[in-house]
């Protein structure tokens, strides 16, 4: 099942971009598609969306007890210009993410790190041509600098969907955007519509006109209302009616009531069902400053009602083509001109409009299906790591008592504990009795989604056996390059791992005195801590980490902290997965230890080897204790790299004695 994850303004109105988005959601294949939305902004407890389809917690829920705007912005913003903020909030690895508009949702679109990305431009963004203002201006310095991150964000998506020719020429006009464009026509179901249309409902006793939409600046209904005004000059036989709701809400009441409008114009706020008051309508008028598409005019000309707009979104291309209403400047003169025109021609008859399949449904849904599969499937042809040439083995965890390990072949085994996987690449080898562990250090640019084995290339070297261990630790978030094997909350991720690599190393019939564990870095670490629940093992760590709290890369332990804990504070209650001394008073144990540490490399030197051998000092002595010895090299050439392979494979066979 592919997980989806949506990015919207809003899904607390079900008109417009809203409910054309749930038109599509509702259908797409449960069994197909796991779906989650996560809406900017939270107005009402409506929603348009079938069940099963998650919506996560908006990032402004203005619906919250004692909500306070100035707050909620602040916080926002602080998201907006924090990627690493808002990915905590992500919780889930997702195979797509899906931005359904520029602007906001392709910002926080971009921040997530990992899976498919594909922008869905609902709008136009002909806003962001700064060209329009002399360059001297606030206008032009404010507008160049969104356009300026907008054509940034923009190459963050592997494909873009356009719902319009308006839209797909600004993006050229603009952007200069071509390839990988492609058009998606919003559409209606045709025979939902004409059902609900049949809904009773309680009409005006006068000829009544309809606006749909969000109650907003750009939807511009002031403009319909002073044609209202000047309507009312020359006749009183009409209703307009608002459906909708929005910031702009007040205003527009405030008008009303100023200009002595309440009997000719109601602000029905949101509306479940428009269709019935759209059937019953002289006209749908449109009077927005800009649109993207505007499904509310093709729902219209569905029901044979003519629309009057401004020239935006696919309005032109419906009159043109259906000779289904007027064209309107932004002028309320010329608009109130318009509507007495079709009250004086109105008479309860309409003309049919027989609109063709271009606007269908079905067909949006499979393309809106095509163009997230391709991305999804391009995503993996690209991906940085690829699945290595191994056979794979999944089991789960009790299965581990039966399962065979077979000899002279390498392979994956996938052992499911609690629905977390844990990966290992095994060579059992039945020359040799003994085995060497190695665990990887730091992911570059993390986002790993296939298991990732750090210097497997090293296996036809080795006389002996190995095991390469993967930190699943790096799969809870995209963002993680280094895990640490910290796990999730209460689950060690490197205790859970090291106790069923014990049961492999016993199926494998290796004494723990013939094994040795090897990693360099954050693989050191993880060796060292490993090497106190496998017992008598051997552990080699160069250039490790011995305190992570003192790791000089900050951001690399404050991400495993957001990440890897619901709360902060519970990183507090787990000392023993931070520090290797914490961890040698908690087990009570120390491992025979080798550490390689290059004396040239601060971050290795003074800010680890150093502060372990002070912390050490205070240590109480474990019950058990085996030395500890310290190879200093000077490297100014290597810095925190690690020591060459053919060193460190000589040396590790060295102290399990192989000739």
């Amino acid at each position: 099942m592919k997980k989806l994850l949506f990015i919207t303004w809003s899904i607390s109105y079900g008109y417009g971009t809203e409910k054309s988005l749930a038109d599509v959601l509702n259908r797409m294949d449960k069994a197909t598609y796991n779906i989650s939305i996560l809406p900017l902004f939270k107005k009402a407890e409506t929603t348009l969306f079938r069940p099963d389809i998650n919506i996560l917690p908006s990032l402004i829920d203005y619906t919250e007890e004692n909500f306070d705007e100035t707050k909620a912005f602040e916080q926002y913003y602080e998201l907006l210009a924090n990627p690493l903020r808002f990915n905590k909030l992500i919780k889930t690895r997702y195979d797509c993410i899906i931005a359904c508009n520029h602007n906001a949702p392709s910002y926080f679109a971009s921040y997530i790190n990992g899976g498919a990305k594909v922008i869905w431009i609902r709008g136009d963004m002909r806003e962001l041509d700064y060209h329009q203002y002399p360059t001297d201006s606030d206008q032009y310095r404010q507008v160049k600098q969104e356009y300026d991150m907008q054509a940034s964000v923009l190459k963050c998506f592997d494909s873009i969907a356009v719902i319009s020719d308006v839209v797909q020429q600004t993006l050229s006009d603009l952007f200069g955007i071509t390839e990988n464009v492609i058009k998606i026509s919003n559409s209606v179901d045709r025979d939902t519509i004409i059902k609900r249309s049949k809904d009773p409902i309680s009409f005006p006793d006068k000829k009544m006109f309809v606006t749909l939409g969000r109650l907003d600046y750009n939807k511009n209904q002031i403009l319909l209302l002073k044609a209202a005004k000047e309507v009312r000059r020359q006749r009183t036989d009409f209703m307009i009616c608002l459906l909708g709701d929005g910031e702009e809400r007040k205003n527009l009441e405030s008008y009303i009531q100023e200009n002595d409008l309440e009997e000719n114009v109601k602000i029905l706020g949101f509306i479940e069902n428009p269709y019935p008051y759209m059937k019953h309508s002289v006209a749908t008028v449109l009077t927005s400053l800009s649109e993207g598409f505007s499904l509310v005019l093709v729902e219209s000309v569905m029901l044979n009602t003519p629309v009057i707009s401004t020239n935006v979104g696919v309005a032109k291309e419906l009159i043109d083509r259906y000779s289904c209403g007027t064209l309107i400047d932004y002028d309320e003169k010329e608009l109130a001109s318009t509507l007495i025109q079709y009250l004086n021609h109105y008479d309860g008859y309409k003309k049919v409009y027989p609109m063709g399949s271009e606007y269908d449904l079905k067909t949006e849904i499979q393309q809106s299906c095509k163009i997230i599969d391709q991305a999804i499937q391009h995503k993996k042809q690209t991906e940085k790591f690829k699945p290595l040439p191994y056979p794979e083995q999944t089991i789960y965890e009790y299965e581990l008592s039966t399962f065979t390990i077979p000899k002279d072949s390498t392979f994956i085994l996938r052992i499911l504990k609690d629905n977390i996987p844990y990966e290992y690449l095994i060579t059992h080898k039945s020359t040799s009795n003994h085995l060497i562990i190695f665990n990887n250090g730091a992911v570059a640019k993390g986002n790993v989604t296939v298991p990732v084995f750090q210097r497997h290339s090293w296996i036809p070297l080795l006389k002996t056996s190995s095991i390469f261990c993967m930190d699943p630790t790096l799969y809870i978030n995209s963002y993680l390059q280094i895990g640490w094997g910290i796990g999730k909350n209460e689950s060690y991720y490197l205790e859970n791992s090291s106790i069923l690599l014990k049961k492999i190393i016993e199926k494998m019939e290796i004494p723990l005195t013939n094994t040795a564990i090897y990693g360099t870095s954050a693989g050191g670490y993880l060796s060292i801590i490993m090497g106190l629940y496998l017992k008598g093992a051997k552990v080699v760590a160069d250039n490790a980490q011995l305190d992570i709290r003192n790791w000089i890369f900050q951001d690399a332990l404050d991400s495993v902290i957001t990440f890897c804990f619901d709360h902060v504070g519970m990183a507090l209650n787990y000392k023993e997965r931070f520090s290797v001394i914490d961890a040698f008073q908690k087990h009570n144990y120390v491992p025979p230890l080798y550490l390689h540490v290059n004396l040239s490399s601060k971050a290795d030197n003074s800010t680890q080897l150093i502060p372990f051998l002070k912390t050490a000092e205070q240590m109480l002595p474990p019950e058990e204790y085996h030395t500890i010895q310290v190879f200093l090299h000077c490297s100014p050439e290597k810095g925190h790299n690690g020591i060459d392979m053919d060193y460190a494979i000589h040396f590790l066979e060295s102290i399990l004695h192989i000739l």
